[in-house]
C-alpha cells in the first residue's frame, strides 16, 4: 500500500513516471504471455529490491514497472514499460550487484532478459508541471496511467500551452470532479529523434481505475471555451502515440 501511495511524490518530482535535474528513461520490453507471470515475479521480488538500494544510495530517484493494457498488433509490440530516473545519467549503476542482495539465488533465476526482449528506450526530462486533484488519494486514485507522446511542430508552443492553459484547466476540472483524470504531468523528449520516432514531448494522465481511463475524459457539465485550443490547433505534425498501462510497482525516496 505504501509503495502505491508514494506515487504522489513521484509525479510531483515528475512518471508513471522524472525530476528537474535528472534524466528519465522509458524502456520498452516484450514479454510472451506464457512468461508474464514469472517475469513480473522477478521484477517485483528481486529488481524492486535492487532499485530500493539504488534509491537509498542516491543513484535513482524513481523505478517503476508498468504493464500495457490492450492495444493493436500485440504480438509484435512491447507490453512492459520500465521507468528509471537517474540522478546522474553518466554515473554507471552496477546492475550485476543484485547478486549481493540475493546470494542464495542463482542469477539465472533473477535476470529477466531470457524472459523478455528489449525493444526501445526513450530519454526524457521533466517540465515540472505535475498537478492532481485536491481530493486525490494516491493509494486509491493512481492505478492506471496513459503515456502520451506528442509530435508538435514547435515543442515550446505546446509546452507553454500545457503549462499556462491546460494544467490550470485540468486542475480545476479534477477539483470539481468534472474529469475522470486524477493527475497529470508532462516532459520533454530528449532522444531519440527520427522519422520512426518523431515525438518531441510527453504527457501522462493518471486514473483511479481502468473504467475511468477508458471513459470520456470530461463530464457533460465541463465547459471549455471555444478558442481554448487556438494557440496549438495547427501545431501537431501527426497523430499522437498513446499507451495505457497498469501500475504494477514503484520505488521512490519516500519508501522506507
Amino acid at each position: 500500500m505504501k509503495q502505491v501511495s508514494s506515487i504522489l511524490l513521484v509525479f510531483i518530482m515528475s512518471i508513471i513516471f522524472i525530476n528537474a535535474q535528472g534524466i528519465t528513461t522509458h524502456s520498452y520490453r516484450k514479454v510472451a504471455p506464457e512468461n508474464m507471470q514469472e517475469y513480473l515475479k522477478r521484477e517485483t521480488t528481486y529488481w524492486k529490491k535492487f532499485a530500493e538500494q539504488e534509491v537509498k544510495k542516491g543513484n535513482l530517484t524513481f523505478w517503476g514497472i508498468f504493464q500495457k493494457v490492450g492495444g493493436i498488433n500485440q504480438e509484435n509490440t512491447p507490453n512492459i514499460l520500465i521507468i528509471n530516473t537517474f540522478n546522474d545519467i553518466d554515473k554507471n549503476i552496477n546492475w550485476a550487484g543484485i547478486n549481493n542482495l540475493f546470494p542464495k539465488v542463482k542469477m539465472e533465476d533473477i535476470q529477466t532478459f531470457n524472459l523478455s526482449t528489449q525493444m526501445a528506450t526513450v530519454f526524457l526530462q521533466s517540465e515540472g508541471n505535475h498537478t492532481q486533484g485536491n481530493m486525490a488519494i494516491p493509494s486509491e486514485d493512481f492505478k492506471y496511467v496513459k503515456i502520451v507522446y506528442h509530435n508538435p511542430k514547435i515543442p515550446g508552443k505546446l509546452l507553454d500551452f500545457e503549462r499556462n492553459k491546460w494544467k490550470p484547466m485540468i486542475k480545476e476540472a479534477m477539483d470539481k470532479g468534472q474529469t475522470t483524470m486524477t493527475g497529470w504531468g508532462n516532459a520533454r523528449i530528449l532522444h531519440p529523434a527520427s522519422s520512426s520516432f518523431p515525438y518531441k514531448t510527453e504527457s501522462h494522465d493518471l486514473f483511479a481505475s481502468l473504467s475511468d481511463a477508458l471513459s470520456p475524459l470530461f463530464s457533460e457539465e465541463m465547459e471549455i471555451e471555444k478558442d481554448f485550443f487556438f494557440d496549438v490547433e495547427d501545431n501537431e505534425n501527426g497523430p499522437r502515440r498513446v499507451g495505457l498501462y497498469k501500475i504494477i510497482s514503484i520505488v521512490t525516496p519516500d519508501d522506507d
